[in-house]
């Protein structure tokens, strides 16, 4: 983290692995091809729905909790 701006950390993600293991706790099975392509979508969709909210959220959050200390 930091101050480097041309730093590319990765904050959140999600694999195909935990799509596939959350897919087997919820159906008891793996999704195939067809199925992966709708889960990822619908992942992404529900991912980017209202970012600017949840940035906001959690950057005002970051902020009043910098400002406790």
């Amino acid at each position: 983290m930091g101050d480097d701006f041309n730093k590319a950390e990765i904050i959140f993600s999600v694999t195909e692995n935990d799509l596939q293991q959350e897919a087997i706790r919820l159906t008891g099975k793996r999704l195939n091809d067809d199925e992966l392509y709708v889960a990822a979508k619908g992942i992404d969709w529900g991912l980017s729905f209202d970012i600017e909210t949840v940035f906001r959220v959690a950057i005002d959050e970051a902020v009043k909790n910098r400002s406790k200390n």
